[in-house]
């Protein structure tokens, strides 16, 4: 059973150094109005999906929290079965972290855009502004600008010219994008942190060059009166023998003077063994490299995604972080940031690709087994010859967007039972997701209020898909509120403009509202 503590109890807990699962259990939207600084967002509408991947030790001390409604209650509920035996609930929620003290903080990924901060203020990136940018670009100079985005925001809208090179690669590629020392080179991305962090990087490495960052990014660009290039393929190839050396070398400095840590297959497996520890194996090879060979067990964290948003890949402060790649650049990188970011022990797996048992394929989605899970079932041919049926998709949003069964309601899992209430159907209600999964469990979440005129579709979207048949997109019935998807500053209602320039002004701000909100976790190790 868990048990109530309270929001004193749980910020000792976080400053003891022991290892600590802090979990705000909100959809991403209410999490993002505001939410302790180190809580990762697991939502209740797929905890039990992505729990196992991101707490993979069961006995973990477990803290779970929520906006004061209950949620975390539920989640405690449906995560004891599952093996987790030291979970806690921390009494009140978001209200009562205030109450007590503690800061709340709006958006999202805001441990790592408080790092942007705080490297801009100690690292002192040389910015240049859109103004100078473009006409630097106009001139005779020799000028290059790489993209630290990953290539699915880079083809959204990049700075005309520009190549794409995600922060990670930045050091391995160098040579061969920037051949000439006096070639004068700008880091840029969306707003600031990952070209900060690319450039301080560069710099970190002893590049020759002169290295800018674009002030904040492409938004700065568009606030500026620029216009963006659309779905560009310029990219770094594959770094060759010699700019990959010349990589190598720029890691090795960038650990030395940093103080990363290597380690051995020998020492990983003895790691491994400990029941009392947790480690992470993170892979931060592109998803091809990590397809074609990986060590089981190891995560995909590619294009420089992990400092960004850790939460994707662990929810345990404090544990062991072995990051893997085949060269040791992307790792160090990587390793560089989380490091300085505090999050625990990181480390990297030096020559952990060589001579190792690799596993092939993409990385599952969950590593439970949820094959005994039990719901009333109907196939394809069925929910074809059904009449007056009633379609609700209980996936996430985004995939619905993307593609659904023609005629489907999207509906929060979260929300099912009270849109069942509330709106009685005189037919069958069918319940599908992307691949089922979440169908079933939305349909054990009604437990004895399931209708008997209630069932789930086998197999989901995929099945549906599978048979031949033709997706709808985008979203045309919304059945709840859309709170599993974030709306970024230039997607939200109002003046967009306005918008945009309040999300910037705030990340100007975030480290200072962190200092004062209470302990910085942020280490400065390379900067005077």
């Amino acid at each position: 059973m868990s048990r109530l503590v309270s929001a004193q109890d749980v910020s000792k807990m976080l400053t003891d150094g022991e290892e600590i699962a802090f979990i705000d259990v909100r959809e991403i939207m209410p999490f993002g109005t505001g939410h302790a600084l180190l809580a990762a967002n697991l939502p209740l509408s797929e905890i039990e999906i992505t729990i196992g991947m991101l707490v993979p030790r069961r006995d973990t001390r477990m803290v779970l929290m929520d906006g004061g409604e209950g949620e975390a209650t539920v989640a405690a509920a449906r995560l004891e079965p599952l093996g987790y035996t030291d979970i806690a609930v921390m009494e009140g929620g978001a209200p009562a972290w205030r109450e007590a003290g503690e800061a709340l903080f709006p958006e999202i990924e805001v441990p790592a855009k408080g790092f942007g901060a705080f490297a801009r203020i100690n690292g002192k990136p040389n910015f240049i502004s859109p103004h100078e940018l473009n006409d630097a670009l106009d001139s005779d100079e020799d000028w290059i600008v790489l993209d630290s985005r990953p290539n699915r925001e880079f083809r959204w809208g990049n700075i005309p010219g520009s190549i794409n090179v995600p922060s990670a690669d930045l050091v391995r590629s160098f040579d061969d994008l920037v051949p000439d020392p006096n070639t004068k080179v700008v880091v840029n991305c969306m707003s600031g942190t990952r070209g900060i962090l690319g450039g301080l990087s560069l710099v970190a490495a002893g590049v020759p060059n002169e290295v800018r960052v674009l002030f904040h990014g492409t938004r700065g660009w568009l606030l500026d009166g620029y216009e963006l290039e659309k779905d560009s393929d310029r990219a770094a190839a594959p770094p060759s023998d010699a700019s990959r050396e010349g990589g190598i070398a720029r890691a090795a400095r960038i650990a030395e003077a940093a103080g990363i840590k290597k380690i051995d297959t020998e020492t990983l497996g003895r790691w491994r063994s400990e029941p009392e520890r947790t480690t992470y194996l993170l892979d931060v090879r592109t998803h091809p490299e990590f397809e074609a060979g990986h060590i089981p067990g190891s995560r995909c964290a590619p294009e420089g995604r992990l400092p960004m948003s850790p939460e994707q890949y662990f929810a345990t402060l404090n544990a062991r972080y072995v990051l893997i790649d085949d060269d040791t650049v992307r790792a160090t990188v990587n390793a560089l940031w989380l490091t300085k970011m505090g999050w625990g022990e990181i480390v990297i797996l030096e020559n952990g690709l060589e001579g190792e048992a690799l596993a092939t394929g993409p990385e599952p989605a969950s590593d439970l087994d949820f094959s005994d899970l039990q719901a009333p079932c109907i196939d394809i041919e069925t929910l074809s010859s059904l009449e007056n049926v009633r379609l609700i998709d209980v996936g996430t949003s985004d995939a619905h967007e993307a593609g659904h069964i023609p005629g489907a309601i999207w509906c929060s899992r979260v929300a099912l039972a009270d849109l069942l209430q509330a709106e009685p159907h005189d037919g069958p209600t069918v319940l599908t997701s992307e691949d089922g999964l979440r169908a079933k469990l939305a349909a054990r979440d009604l437990g004895d209020s399931l209708p008997d005129t209630l069932s789930v579709l086998e197999g989901g979207n995929a099945a549906w898909k599978r048979a031949g048949n033709a997706p709808a997109t985008g979203i045309l019935r919304l059945a709840s509120t859309r709170v599993d998807h974030w709306l970024a500053s230039s997607e939200r209602p109002g003046d967009v403009r306005q918008n945009v320039v309040d999300y910037l002004d705030w990340e100007i701000t975030l480290y200072d509202d962190i200092e004062r909100g209470g302990p910085v976790p942020y280490r400065n190790l390379i900067w005077a």
